[in-house]
């Protein structure tokens, strides 16, 4: 659900195309024409790309509840009468200007205690009133809700779980996700969490938890005039991130997956050497190649059929 998330279901149309056609006209009549236009092909093309989206659902046993588009966020309801739960997805990071300014605002905000990133705040609070509609009315069939999203989207699954669904009987899952909040954030929280991290991605160590004390205590002692006191302030609006949840580590591992392992809650040494020997071995690049979400799909993939396999190959 997490890697379907990324389907554009909100269509596309080619806008430098437009964009010359209108630089390049002056009649405001033509002008308007080419605008009417361009509308009507957005929004066939939105519902041609819905309909494709609730054919892969449907293709997994699924139905497509609601889409939710709103600035840089993204997300999908579905529910299935088989197996009898409810998911809300949501769309990770892509390469357009929202999503990174989204990314970038990493001061934190305080709200009833606790300090939130302020771009994933901002991101979550843009859609959730739409979600929360759309969630009243399958409130019927009384299937648990389970919430998921690989990199920012698991920043807004979590989100979600606290303020939509923090006494779910299902769960949150993320992939590959940042740091959301303060270590308060999930206290209130009953929903299981959740959160997959794949051996050096990047992402899941951003914004920094501890580095941020160091430096402030470092700038403390060098004391730069007029830069230390800055970036001390700087360093202060940033300062306070934790995860929140259990972790399952996929492990680095050859091409064939055939020595994965996934391992709960590895101490933060232990990923360290794990990720420092692995740049070294494979690439310099690996904490951003292991970030795609393809890559954590295909070895869950694999691990979930070894431990099919290995099921049945005990006796009875």
């Amino acid at each position: 659900m997490s890697r379907l998330a990324y389907f554009r279901f909100e269509g596309s149309v080619d806008l430098e195309e437009r964009a010359q056609s209108l630089a390049e006209e002056t009649d405001s009549k033509k002008v308007k024409k080419i605008l009417k236009k361009l509308l009507s092909e957005k929004e066939l093309t939105a519902e041609d790309a819905k309909n494709q989206l609730s054919v892969h659902l449907e293709s997994g046993e699924f139905v497509l509840r609601d889409v939710f588009n709103q600035g840089g966020t993204q997300a999908f309801l579905a529910y299935s009468d088989k197996f009898k739960i409810n998911v809300l997805a949501f769309r990770g990071t892509e390469k357009k200007i929202e999503d990174i300014k989204i990314d970038l605002k990493a001061a934190m905000v305080e709200m009833n205690g606790d300090r939130i990133h302020s771009g994933f705040y901002q991101a979550f609070r843009d859609i959730r009133k739409d979600i929360e509609g759309s969630l009243q009315g399958l409130k019927k069939n009384g299937y648990p809700l389970y919430l998921t999203g690989h990199s920012l989207g698991g920043a807004l699954a979590l989100m979600a779980t606290k303020y939509l669904a923090d006494n779910s009987v299902g769960a949150c899952y993320t992939f590959g996700s940042p740091r959301v909040a303060s270590i308060s954030f999930s206290d209130s929280i009953k929903t299981p969490i959740y959160r997959v991290v794949n051996a050096s991605d990047g992402v899941p160590r951003i914004p920094p938890a501890h580095m941020t004390s160091v430096l402030s205590g470092i700038l403390e002692v060098i004391k730069i005039p007029y830069i230390s006191q800055w970036l001390i302030r700087w360093l202060d609006s940033v300062s306070g991130y934790r995860h929140h949840g259990d972790m399952r580590y996929l492990t680095g591992c050859r091409p064939d997956y055939s020595d994965l392992q996934l391992l709960h809650n590895p101490p933060i040494i232990d990923r360290a050497v794990r990720m420092l020997k692995r740049m070294m071995d494979v690439s310099m690049s690996v904490p951003i190649t292991d970030h795609s979400i393809e890559t954590y799909s295909a070895k869950l993939s694999y691990y979930a059929g070894k431990r099919c396999l290995g099921v049945e190959d005990e006796p009875a």
